[in-house]
């Protein structure tokens, strides 16, 4: 609110000019912005964070639990991480101070049904059943490749059902919460052929490969998955491997 007070100069002399002091009152603005922010704290919708989702295991009992980590051999696919190597040596090798990554797969057991190992981890035969692929997505017509095309090809079964029900969504047949309550009944069905993924890493590995690698457990709806520690026997394998395309 606005104040004037006004001088009459007393009475003094022919002719005074009459002098205004304006004064304006700002404490109701305080009040206004006080309720503005008030306003705005309640009606803007925070920002949410954007995180992985990762499915963690349940804590029923479980009876048997040196069976918890093993997985049938139809179903299970080793995928290794690990760092790009230097032509003809075993250094590391970077691109603009940056790991160069690569990644190896193998279905089964290591060394396949013949075997590669003994029990003690030494090699028995040369049958090496490791195989390279890279971090790819989808080519231009967008058709998978890399990588996501290895996991797709074990996981084909559950991602038929999946396109069938993204079909529905995007015929707004099913709403996104029906979505993903029926795509989460897919990726259990039993019925199902399902793969089990095994992921591993050497200390060479960044952890952006990782985390691509997980993405990729989302992306292609891979409902059993586990991080594990490398091993021996995987250790020889992939040096085994190495040794043999050092050239390439």
């Amino acid at each position: 609110m606005a104040e004037i007070a006004q001088d009459s100069g007393n009475g003094k002399g022919k002719s005074h000019q009459k002098k205004m002091e304006i004064r304006v009152d700002f404490t109701p603005m305080v009040d206004m912005n006080m309720l503005l922010i008030t306003f705005f704290m309640l009606c803007t919708t925070m920002i949410k964070s954007q995180t992985l989702n990762i499915a963690l295991p349940s804590n029923e009992k479980v009876d048997n639990v040196e069976n918890m980590s093993q997985a049938s051999a139809d179903d299970a696919v080793t995928i290794i991480l690990d760092a790009k190597r230097k032509k003809g040596s075993f250094d590391v090798d970077t691109v603009n101070g940056k790991v160069v990554n690569e990644v190896y797969y193998f279905f089964g057991k290591p060394g396949g049904d013949a075997g590669m190992f003994d029990e003690g981890g030494n090699v028995l035969s040369a049958n090496n059943n490791l195989q390279k692929s890279e971090f790819l997505a989808n080519n231009p017509d967008g058709t998978a490749q890399g990588i996501r095309e290895i996991i797709q090809q074990r996981n084909k079964e559950v991602l038929v059902e999946i396109n069938k029900l993204k079909d529905r969504f995007r015929k707004e047949e099913i709403n996104q919460a029906q979505f993903d309550s029926l795509a989460r009944k897919v990726r259990r069905d039993d019925k199902l052929k399902k793969p089990v993924i095994i992921i591993k890493s050497t200390n060479q590995a960044s952890y952006g490969s990782l985390v691509s690698i997980l993405d990729e457990m989302q992306i292609n709806s891979i409902s059993k998955y586990q991080i594990d520690n490398m091993t021996r026997v995987d250790s020889v394998m992939l040096i085994d491997y190495q040794n043999n395309h050092r050239d390439e």
